[in-house]
């Protein structure tokens, strides 16, 4: 896994820079295929469909049960020699305190798939993860769910991050929580993640399967109160809280109890100068181990530093960033619940729309909020296999800017909608205006002509084909990458409709996937529904 960035940040002001982010993208994709040998090539795709599979996945050939990873599916070699990567992994499984590491994710069933599913039904004699969990837990856990048994089942598979640098530590926080509500919806919009170990997930997403890798709670923090009362998240989780100070920010929106370090938020508030919301914020992140931390960092100690090991062990889906100590880098917000796309063209649409949209809910003023709780609900909603077609969200119906009509309850505010009604608007929702709910597609285009409006032809039709990858996504008119990636296999003619990815399959469609990233392929055409049959 190879993590790309530009090297200079993109002006979200100008359409001019908005419309390089492809060409910037294109130019990395050279760069690391100009360092690969032959026949090695480099894809933009969450991760290797067939990575920790039964049988042979790796050339050469790999043996598992390492020491490092003691893992019976992944090969030590898998991992950077780097001492980082390796103290990370030994770290976390010393924090666990002896509790496993365990990444469960729901099998696919299709017509030949064995069921209730165990995978030593089909491969006898690979590994019994399923019974080991049965017997551990003394109950059915085992059946029907894909097992992996290592943090690498979660660092290294790929999404694709878009970081907003705010003027101020205000709009910060108001855009932090803006896009916490948005965060669900667009990565099931972007879903490219329908296998695991080498079978057919029935999900569509990898979110909650780095969450399990990477979570070093102890037992007693995942059963109770008791011993940790703090109650923390996992470190990689749905955004826990709203940090903003805008009035429209309603206790109710938070969490009953946020969970942070009394003594801690205390000591923010009163030598840091920060109010409640924030100091409860930090102190959630202050609260925790860290993970890697080496004698010189110690010995160089800065506050600045330290904090910054802290936090960047903690993966929200919504991420609220410190200003660089040299300046360089003022107040920032990053998106990361995108799932990275086959094709850089695609990569540059979702960048360029959440780009568009921040700077829309800025004009406008726009608010989102929802109770914190239904956006962790429905980043589960977003799991759903196709939920990008078959499932709804809840969202607030009055986006505009006017005061609410008083104190409601908070389950007036919002309303399940389909995707395409978040995307593309619905006239059966009114807000306070008596308006239509107007859709996040027309205000990112109102925006664009209000502030735009002079934009050349060329320009604005090319930003209208990024923005169309959004809508028909939302439509159903364009295939996810998951739902084609899933199509593809099966209509493989060597899918045995088991739910299992064969080697013959995989290659086949890993070169297809490289075609596309080639640009040899349209994935206009390649993902239109017309093309495609519905989903079972």
């Amino acid at each position: 896994m190879i993590e790309a960035t530009p090297g200079e940040p993109y002006d979200g002001g100008s359409i001019k820079s908005l419309l390089s982010v492809e060409a910037n993208m294109r130019k990395r994709r050279r760069m690391i295929q100009a360092c690969l040998g032959l026949g090695e090539a480099v894809v933009t795709l969450p991760g290797f469909p067939r990575l920790g599979a039964p049988g042979p996945y790796t050339e050469p050939a790999l043996p598992t049960h390492g020491l490092l990873l003691q893992s019976q599916f992944l090969p030590d070699g898998l991992i950077s020699t780097h001492e980082r990567y390796g103290t990370i992994h030994d770290n976390m499984n010393a924090r666990r305190g002896g509790r496993p590491c365990k990444v469960k994710i729901p099998i696919y069933r299709d017509e030949n798939t064995p069921w209730p599913w165990k995978e030593s039904m089909q491969f006898p004699h690979q590994n019994h993860a399923q019974e080991d969990d049965a017997r551990q837990h003394h109950d059915n856990a085992a059946e029907n769910f894909i097992y992996g048994d290592s943090m690498a089942f979660g660092p290294s598979f790929c999404g694709l991050q878009v970081t907003i640098q705010a003027r101020n530590l205000r709009e910060a926080r108001y855009l932090h929580d803006q896009l916490c509500p948005l965060g669900p919806i667009i990565m099931a919009l972007s879903a490219a993640s329908p296998f695991f170990r080498g079978f057919l997930t029935d999900t569509d997403v990898r979110w909650n399967q780095a969450a399990s890798a990477v979570d070093d709670r102890t037992t007693n923090e995942l059963r109770s109160n008791t011993i940790k009362p703090l109650g923390l998240h996992a470190r990689w989780s749905s955004t826990a809280m709203y940090i903003s100070d805008d009035p429209r920010l309603r206790p109710v929106y938070n969490p009953s109890e946020i969970k942070a370090d009394a003594a801690i938020k205390q000591y923010l508030q009163h030598h840091s100068s920060m109010d409640a919301l924030l100091a409860s914020h930090y102190a959630n992140i202050l609260t925790r181990d860290p993970i890697a931390l080496t004698k010189n960092e110690l010995r160089s100690y800065e506050s600045l530093d330290l904090f910054e090991i802290l936090h960047s062990a903690v993966w929200p889906h919504v991420d609220f960033k410190l200003p660089s100590k040299t300046g360089a880098a003022g107040w920032r917000v990053e998106f990361r619940p995108l799932e990275v796309q086959l094709t850089d063209f695609e990569n540059a649409a979702f960048a360029l729309f959440v780009a568009l949209l921040a700077r829309a809910i800025l004009h406008y003023d726009l608010n989102f909020y929802i109770p914190i709780e239904k956006v962790a609900e429905n980043m589960e909603r977003a799991h759903t296999r196709n939920a990008v077609r078959k499932q709804k969200f809840f969202f607030r119906v009055k986006v505009e800017r006017t005061t609410s009509d008083g104190n409601p309850e908070p389950e007036e505010e919002y309303a399940l909608m389909t995707t395409t009604e978040i995307m593309n608007g619905s006239p059966n929702l009114q807000g306070s205006n008596g308006q239509s709910f107007p859709g996040l597609l027309p205000l990112v285009q109102s925006y664009i002509l209000e502030v735009f409006g002079d934009v050349p032809e060329e320009a604005r039709q090319r930003i209208d084909k990024y923005l169309d990858v959004i809508r028909k996504r939302a439509t159903g008119e364009m295939l996810t990458p998951a739902s084609w990636m899933r199509q593809f296999v099966q209509r493989h003619q060597d899918y045995s409709k088991d739910s299992f990815i064969s080697e013959r399959v995989c290659y086949d469609l890993m070169k297809v996937v490289q075609a596309l990233g080639q640009g040899s392929i349209d994935p206009a055409e390649l993902f239109s529904v017309s093309a495609q049959v519905d989903e079972k």
